[in-house]
Formats: structure tokens, C-alpha cells, sequence
């Protein structure tokens, strides 16, 4: 009786050198890198060339219709050097619907017109009106009315003497709650809802969930093509003889992760060297200032960044991509060629979108703030959705330490009992030859198994 997993080192060693030589991987992980590395000075270069490239606007005249009373002088509404030659009438002759009309009629008018009214629901109306027939183009017209609304929001305030704190101050909502007395004089508030999440909240989410899904699908895909290429090429027959299955399974699980590893690791080096050569040539400025502010958002979001919680973190993640890697080679031992893998796969690929899909869930319907304690729970619990949410939740303080370690525990469980399962069925899978087995002719073959060691002892 041979220990199961004796060689799997070897196995990992030959699977991850492989997995290097391969050319798909290199060139794939050379040109992600490649485009990291130059995405961001790219940008920003061509973000510079077009605020310096800034041609002169096609409009000759702008015409201000204000029906608001405020009293702003618009003469200066357009004072950017790209409107030098915009001739600006603030005090119209006729009427904003004959002016319309009469712009109808005119052939190649270069004239654009704003209509300032007040509605009464409660909103500023900003009406632009070009001729059908002008040479006046739409990108042009676009820019120019968002320069004159920058104007007329600052213009507005200073008109009705408010600066920007006291509006922001006066359009705060305001709360209201109706509560009730006890008999002894004492207010019994009304139930709280369930706050929602923040949108830096939502999107470190939706990263996490991103990047476990990637790697989940990465590392499976690399397992299942690896079993099933040896199949196919009778390399798996030399490799049994002095390797177990469970062994063999190991090393190919542990060396696609740390493949994977590798790319998200090149990938984060790239993208900071991108930053570092755009600063080294364009300098910092608001850029930086933007990344800074983004980054100390994110910070400020990650309220639950404390050892505990990294270390359960770091547990759901490892023992998902093993629950997921274990799941996705019972997929390709059930396929004995290239062609049918895709077929093979379809159950791994199931259980994944799933679990993904469940969590993209939550995270939407916390953003309302009406996803419930229980759907909560359940999400973060339930083995299959739970290594995509709980390490971003755990991050972010929005599920407690005893949560995550039941959570932690439950897929544990799991992943062990598949492990068994495994071990039962996929020494006789891996050396199976002919149409794609389903998922109850695995469970028969675990069956007969089991039937055959019960008649052995």
C-alpha cells in the first residue's frame, strides 16, 4: 500500500516547467505585459497632444437667451482661447422661437444658441440649438456647451451669493423617522435599514470577485487540458507507472497556481512601471494627485484590514482554487480527447458561474441596501459562491471574523469530501477511453469503487 501522493513534487516540478516552455503562456504573458507597460505614458500622451493640439472653435456668434432673472453677465461666459473669435450676444433683438425659426432658413450658420430657463420642478434648463444644415459639427458644439455650463453653475452661485460649501450644506437630504413613546416617557426608535455599500465599496468587490474568478478559470482550465492532453498522447500511461493518481493530481493543481501567480505578479510589476515611466517623462501632476485620492479611498474603504481577517482571507482563496482545481480535473479525466473538452468542462464551468453570479448579486443588491441578513449569509456560507465574496467582504468589514471562519470551515469540509470522491474515481477515470462521461456515470464508477473494496475485505 503506496502512499497516494508520493512523487507529486516531481509532478509539479515537470507541470510547471512545461506549463513555462509552453508558447501560448510566454507569448501571452510577454505582450500583457508589454501593453501594461506602455498603456499608461500612451494615454497620457495622447491625453496632452489634444489639450495642446486645441483648434480654434467653428462658431462665430453665441447667443444667450436667459429667462432666469439671475442677472449674470455672460460676456465673459466663453473666455478660453479657443473662442477668440466667437462673437457673444447677451441682449437678442427677437424672440428665442423666431431666432429658431430664422436659423432654420439660413444655409451653413455657424451660429449656436443657449436658452437659460428655470422649470418647475425644480432644475436649470439648458437648451443648445444649432441649423440642421450647418458645418458647425457636433464634437464642437458638445465642447462649447460644456464650457458654458462650468460657466453658468460658478455664475449662479456667485449671482444668488452662495458659495459651493453652503449649497452642498443646503442640498443635503434630510432624514425623517417617526418613533413612539413607551408608557414610562421613552422614545423606541424605529428599525434601522440595512445600510448599503459605498461605490468604492462596490468596485473593490467586483475587483476581488474578478480576480478569484480569474484565477479560478485559469488554473482549471490549465488542469483540464493537461490531463487531458496526456490522455490523449498516452504520456499519463508512462506517468502511472510510478506516480498515484491523487500524486499526479497535486502537482498539476499546485503548479497551474503558481503559473498563475507568476502572470498576476508580472502583471502588477508592468502596470507600475507603466506609472513610474509616465511620471519620469509627463511628470505627476493631476494624474498623480487623482491616483493618490483614489488610493486613500480605497483605503479608507478597507475598514476590515486587520491579520485575522487577511489570514481567513488568504485560507478562502487557497482552499477555493483547490475545491475548483480538484473539480475542474474530474472534468478533463471524463474526456479522453482535445476536441471535447468544451463538453467536459460544461459541470466545472456551471458550478463557477454560479458562484460568481451569486456574488455579483449580493454586491448589487447591497449597493440598495436590500439584500437581507439572510441572502447575506447565505451568499458567504454556502461553499460555492463563498471563496469569490468572503475575502473581499472580510477586507472591506462587512462580514465578521466568525462568519468567515464557518464559511472557511464548510468549504474545507467540502473540498476533503471531493477529495475522496476523487480518489475513488479518478484512477479509473484517467485511464478512460470513449465519450464524454456525465456526472452520474461518475458517481456510478464511485459506487463500483466502493463495491469493490467492500467485496475485497
Amino acid at each position: 500500500m503506496r502512499n497516494n501522493y508520493i512523487g507529486w513534487k516531481n509532478v509539479f516540478y515537470f507541470s510547471f516547467v512545461q506549463g513555462l516552455k509552453e508558447k501560448s503562456y510566454r507569448w501571452l504573458l510577454i505582450i500583457t505585459c508589454v501593453v501594461l507597460i506602455f498603456s499608461v505614458p500612451v494615454k497620457t500622451l495622447f491625453d496632452n497632444r489634444n489639450t495642446q493640439e486645441e483648434l480654434p472653435s467653428e462658431i462665430t456668434v453665441f447667443t444667450v437667451y436667459d429667462d432666469t432673472g439671475l442677472m449674470i453677465d455672460y460676456g465673459q461666459s466663453l473666455d478660453q482661447s479657443r473662442y477668440e473669435n466667437v462673437d457673444i450676444v447677451t441682449s437678442p433683438e427677437i424672440s428665442f422661437e423666431e431666432h429658431t425659426k430664422k436659423l432654420e432658413e439660413s444655409h451653413n450658420s455657424t451660429e449656436l444658441i443657449v436658452h437659460i430657463t428655470y422649470e418647475e420642478s425644480g432644475y436649470f434648463n439648458l437648451t443648445f440649438v444649432k441649423a440642421g444644415n450647418s458645418d458647425l459639427s457636433d464634437d464642437d458644439a458638445d465642447r462649447t456647451s460644456e464650457d458654458f455650463q462650468n460657466f453658468f453653475v460658478k455664475a449662479k452661485l456667485n449671482a444668488t451669493d452662495v458659495t459651493e460649501e453652503q449649497l452642498a450644506f443646503l442640498n443635503r437630504e434630510v432624514n425623517i423617522s417617526v418613533e413612539s413613546a413607551s408608557e414610562t416617557g421613552e422614545i423606541i426608535p424605529e428599525e434601522q435599514e440595512e445600510e448599503g455599500i459605498s461605490f468604492t465599496e462596490y468596485f473593490i468587490l467586483l475587483g476581488g470577485i474578478t480576480i478569484v474568478t480569474f484565477i479560478i478559470s485559469f488554473s482549471g482550465g490549465n488542469i483540464a487540458t493537461s490531463i487531458v492532453t496526456e490522455k490523449s498522447t498516452k504520456v499519463v500511461e508512462y506517468l502511472m507507472i510510478n506516480i498515484r493518481p491523487m500524486a499526479l493530481l497535486t502537482g498539476k493543481i499546485l503548479a497551474a497556481l503558481l503559473l498563475v501567480v507568476i502572470e498576476f505578479a508580472a502583471m502588477g510589476i508592468s502596470y507600475v512601471l507603466s506609472i513610474l515611466i509616465k511620471n519620469m517623462i509627463f511628470g505627476g501632476g493631476e494624474t498623480q494627485e487623482s491616483a493618490v485620492d483614489n488610493i486613500s479611498a480605497v483605503m479608507n474603504s478597507l475598514t476590515g484590514l486587520n491579520p485575522l481577517h487577511i489570514l481567513l482571507a488568504f485560507m478562502m482563496i487557497i482552499v477555493g482554487i483547490l475545491f475548483y482545481s480538484i473539480l475542474a480535473g474530474l472534468a478533463g479525466a471524463s474526456v479522453s480527447k482535445m476536441e471535447e473538452i468544451t463538453e467536459g468542462m460544461k459541470l466545472f464551468q456551471f458550478v463557477m458561474v454560479v458562484g460568481a453570479y451569486l456574488s455579483m448579486a449580493l454586491c448589487i443588491m447591497e449597493m440598495t441596501g436590500s439584500s437581507g441578513g439572510m441572502f447575506h449569509n447565505f451568499c458567504c456560507l454556502f461553499p460555492i459562491s463563498s471563496p469569490f465574496i468572503v475575502p473581499a467582504y472580510l477586507m472591506i468589514g462587512k462580514v465578521n471574523a466568525g462568519i468567515a471562519l464557518a464559511s472557511a470551515v464548510i468549504l474545507s469540509v467540502l473540498t476533503a469530501l471531493l477529495l475522496s470522491f476523487t480518489a475513488k474515481v479518478y484512477e479509473s477515470m484517467i485511464f478512460y477511453q470513449g465519450k464524454v462521461l456525465k456526472l452520474k456515470d461518475i458517481i456510478q464508477i464511485a459506487k463500483e469503487r466502493n463495491r469493490g473494496k467492500e467485496e475485497k475485505s
